[in-house]
Formats: structure tokens, C-alpha cells, sequence
């Protein structure tokens, strides 16, 4: 991982921030018991948990300063819709931490607004739309089968004509993502552990097959345990161990849209099953959006923008589906485009466990491959992976959650996770 300049851009749609201080080689510890690589979403809640329920020295640590990576283009909208029980479980935890996060976190603020989340979907989908509302029902989800006029008195700018049918979840809606990780690396120093930010990770030591450590832009820390939560650049420090995970970096664009004055407000956040919009409120008259292209470019560097022929792809692909589902609003403005990218596995869900699992390497452990799903699942999976490192059933008061079949070998048995849509971010 290279390293990168002293002052960093933080931010997504709003904007970026900027001037965040490199702690110098004084400010990094040489020794600690847990490394957690990534201070994004996932990182920065698992450094959090086991940071509070653990009296082990943290080091949480970046390349780049604060949601200055990958989590700072994230679309930011959470749902419980899933098509396979697992996922809906860790969904369900997240949701119980974002709605109560004074007790579960005690700073700061998700920036969690309800807007409510609605799948739309054609006829060929109808049946996996089903297995996925009663699965979630059974589950405990708020969720419910919608067609024809329920979907237009939910979403009056939704063009129900040609759909089979919805799912729609009153709780969904989105998070600001700035808030979150910021609120839970605070709560992080505040339980013990040390923020290094920006601060390059350049390679994860070891002596034999044991983790020693990482090698930083600043010097040597020494640690037996280094937790891999480093999204889209995973592949660059586990490579050189050995350690093989088939994930791949994919760029995916979003779109910042501006209504015109007077215009009637998107009120949902809409995923278009057919069209693969995927479209949500933001604040003032802002919409996001995302146009899925039929297969997202395999990249290098994650945060380098796309071309304007491909910004413009995007756009043609956008009006059109904006067009057909959401008519009204069309008229609306393009304010910017930004290009973010995602940790692809092949079956579009995490890779949890430890790497000794597929290579002989002890003391790492791989939170990687989260494909999109990291704001939704990143609340439950800090508190699920600090166990695992802790080497206990649960932190926290919520019950275990088997993940086996999130296991980092999973993709090598053939044993994929299900997909009631077929291969995508979505569900």
C-alpha cells in the first residue's frame, strides 16, 4: 500500500474536508496486541469493539485520513433485505445499533434518516422477491409484499407500470456514513485505542507463519494479532503472504441529482430490480443514484475517477432508467459524479475468518470482500469479528452469530452463499 500526502480529502457527496495532521513516528506505538488495518466503516467499528470490551492495546490504522477512502463514496443506504438468513441476522443487529446508538455506542450520531426502502421488481424476479419477504418476515423483519397502487401511494413518483410487485421496509433509509466512522474511531480513543490516520500501511510482518506486526510509512509496530479490514486494497498486503482471496476491485460510479424548485421530492429510497437503479433521497432537493452497468470494471486504483466517456456511460444508462421508473424526474440536474469501487467476492458477500484457514499463516485474521454491504453490516460485524479475535462467544449483550459460512475457504469448497437476484451489490 502506498503511502500518501499529509493532507488528505475527506467526504463523499458533500464535499471534502481537509487538512488532517500525519502523526509523526513519535505518535505511533511500537508494540500492541491488536492491529485492525482500515478505519472505514468495518475497521473503525471493530477497532471500537475491541477496544471497549477488551483491556488489549488497539492500534487502529490508514493510509488515509478519516473516511478519506472507499467508505466516503459509499451510497449510504441501509435495508434488511437479504436472501439468505445470515445476512439478515447481521442486518438486524446493525439495525438495533443504529436505532439505539446513545446506549450501544454513546458518541456521536449514525445520521440515521428513515425514509423507507422499496425493491421493485419485474416478473422473473417475483419468486426470489417472495422467498426474501417471508424469510425476512420469519425473521422478525418489518417488510411486506407491494404491487400496483400500494407502490404508488408509497412512492407517488414511482411508474408502477410493468412491475410484478415490491418489497417495502418502513425502516429502511440511509446513514451518513462521515458520522458514523468518525463517532465510532472518538468512542475508540476513548476506550483505549490509538487512531493512526493517515499513516500507510506498507506490509504485515511475520516471522515463519506467525503475524509480527505491521510495517508502517512510520516505523515498525509489533502485535500477534492483525485483523485485515482494508476493503478494496486488501489484496495489495495479503498477496505477498500468501494468502489468496478471490476478490477483485470494481469501480461503480453514484450521482449527486438536484431537483428544480417546486418540484415534488423523492420520499424513498428505491432499488429498481430491473433497470438496476438503485436511487435514494438526500438532503434539500439532492437525490444519489446509482446505474449498475451489466458488469463493473475490474480497476487498479480504486479512487481514481473515472474517464468522462465513462462518467457519461453512466449518465446514458441513468436517464434511461430514471426515465422509466421515476419520470418526473428526469428534468433533474447531474450536480457531480464520483467514482468509488467495491471488494468483490465471487458470490457478492463478506470473507470472515482467519487467513490459517487458506494458508499457513497464524495471527491474521480477514474482514474483507464486503461488496457494497459494509454500511449495513459493519455495526454487527465489529461486535461479531472482536469475538472471534477475543476468542469468545459474544461481546455486548446480543446473542452469537454463526458466520461459518462466510469462511474465507467457502469459495474454494463451491459453497456459495445465496443470491435470490443472481450476481450483484444488491441483496
Amino acid at each position: 500500500m502506498a503511502a500518501f500526502p499529509a493532507e488528505a480529502e475527506i467526504g463523499g457527496a458533500g464535499g471534502p474536508l481537509s487538512g488532517v495532521d500525519v502523526p509523526s513516528e513519535a505518535d505511533v506505538p511500537r508494540e500492541a496486541d491488536v492491529i485492525v488495518i482500515g478505519a472505514g466503516v468495518t475497521g473503525a467499528s471493530i477497532g471500537y469493539q475491541l477496544a471497549r470490551h477488551s483491556d488489549l492495546r488497539v492500534v487502529i490504522v490508514d493510509a488515509r485520513a478519516p473516511v478519506g477512502g472507499i467508505s466516503g463514496r459509499t451510497f449510504g443506504q441501509i435495508r434488511q433485505h437479504y436472501s439468505n438468513e445470515l445476512m439478515v441476522r447481521i442486518a438486524q443487529r446493525g439495525f438495533r445499533c443504529i436505532q439505539n446508538w446513545d446506549s450501544v455506542v454513546g458518541f456521536g450520531d449514525p445520521g440515521y434518516a428513515r425514509f423507507g426502502y422499496m425493491l421493485l421488481v419485474v416478473a422473473d424476479q417475483l419468486d426470489g422477491l417472495r422467498h426474501n419477504i417471508e424469510l425476512g418476515q420469519r425473521l422478525g423483519v418489518d417488510t411486506r409484499f407491494v404491487v400496483g397502487d400500494e407502490i404508488s401511494e408509497i412512492e407517488p413518483l414511482v411508474n408502477a407500470e410493468g412491475l410484478a410487485g415490491g418489497a417495502y421496509e418502513p425502516e429502511g433509509g440511509y446513514i451518513d456514513v462521515t458520522k458514523m466512522v468518525l463517532s465510532w474511531l472518538t468512542a475508540a480513543s476513548a476506550a483505549g485505542a490509538d487512531v493512526l490516520a493517515p499513516v500507510a500501511v506498507e506490509e504485515i510482518t511475520t516471522a515463519g507463519d506467525t503475524v509480527t506486526g505491521v510495517a508502517t510509512a512510520a516505523g515498525e509496530i509489533a502485535a500477534p494479532t492483525v485483523v485485515a479490514a482494508t476493503g478494496a486494497w486488501a489484496r495489495d498486503l495479503l498477496d505477498p503472504l500468501g494468502v489468496e482471496v478471490p476478490i477483485e476491485r470494481r469501480r461503480l460510479e453514484m450521482a449527486v441529482l438536484e431537483q428544480h424548485a417546486g418540484a415534488r421530492a423523492l420520499g424513498t429510497c428505491i432499488t429498481d430490480g430491473n433497470s438496476n437503479l438503485v436511487i435514494r433521497p438526500d438532503m434539500g432537493r439532492h437525490i444519489v443514484a446509482v446505474a449498475y452497468p451489466p458488469e463493473m470494471p475490474v480497476v487498479d486504483d480504486p479512487l481514481a475517477d473515472a474517464s468522462d466517456a465513462d462518467h457519461a456511460a453512466h449518465d446514458v444508462r441513468l436517464r434511461a432508467a430514471i426515465s422509466e421508473r421515476l419520470p418526473s424526474l428526469t428534468v433533474a440536474a447531474t450536480v457531480s459524479t464520483t467514482a468509488g469501487a467495491y471488494d468483490v467476492a465471487p458470490d457478492y458477500h463478506p470473507i470472515l475468518g482467519w487467513a490459517s484457514e487458506i494458508a499457513p499463516v497464524d495471527g491474521l485474521y480477514l474482514a474483507v470482500g464486503l461488496s457494497g454491504h459494509g454500511l449495513k453490516l459493519s455495526p454487527a460485524l465489529g461486535e461479531i469479528v472482536a469475538a472471534r479475535v477475543l476468542g469468545v462467544d459474544q461481546v455486548g449483550d446480543a446473542p452469537p452469530i454463526d458466520i461459518s459460512a462466510l469462511r474465507p475457504s467457502r469459495i474454494a469448497d463451491g459453497d456459495l452463499m445465496h443470491l435470490s437476484y443472481g450476481p450483484s451489490a444488491r441483496a
